[in-house]
């Protein structure tokens, strides 16, 4: 017997919010993008570290002013030119897969805000200061041990003084894989 209901309309998506989506299924709660006086409200874009393969002798510079990156010849991790970039992402050995590096250049502000750790710009300026040392990503194991895991941000106080909170979204690669990381960059940038 044929129903004699109507067809409904479908329900209408949800309206988009101002609430910064969290930054990953893991992560505990939303970034709070807030900007404190003396800063501009914060801009998202993204950023990444995508190696390429060894034998191409490049090493990957990452600016967290914007979330550019460049590459130039490496050179055993040294750095020719840093150019106001805070990561150096480079092949350490070079003798099989899985053994790209990453690390704060010197004299840089860069931390790891843990997973657990609000997403906002006091934390993150309070946690750039806690210095970021070499890893290798390829390490599982180390990469969890120190933190860097999906829903984590590399926390930076740049050269131009702008706090930016760039949040680990995806990780892929591993062991017998160069590791490559992804996710959106929330920038403070310090008004004059």
């Amino acid at each position: 017997m044929p129903s004699s209901k109507e067809p409904q309309p479908a329900p209408e998506p949800p309206a988009p919010s101002d609430e910064a989506p969290s930054a990953s299924a893991s992560a505990s709660s939303a970034a709070d993008l807030t900007a404190p006086d003396g800063y501009a409200k914060a801009l998202s874009t993204m950023w990444g570290l995508a190696p390429v393969p060894c034998t191409q002798h490049e090493q990957q510079l990452i600016d967290l002013d914007d979330g550019t990156s460049r590459t130039e010849d490496e050179n055993n991790g040294a750095v020719q030119e840093p150019g106001g970039a805070e990561l150096l992402y480079w092949p350490d050995t070079c003798t099989g897969l899985g053994d790209y590096q990453l690390r704060a250049l010197p004299d840089t502000r860069v931390g790891l805000l843990r997973v657990d750790a609000p997403k906002s710009f006091d934390s993150c300026r309070a946690t750039a200061g806690t210095g970021f040392g070499a890893l290798a990503l390829s390490e599982r194991t180390d990469r969890e041990e120190r933190g860097f895991v999906e829903g984590a941000a590399l926390c930076s106080v740049t050269d131009k003084g702008t706090v930016s909170m760039a949040v680990i979204e995806h990780i892929a690669g591993g062991a017998v894989d160069d590791v490559s990381v992804s996710g959106p960059l929330y920038i403070w940038a310090a008004t004059p």
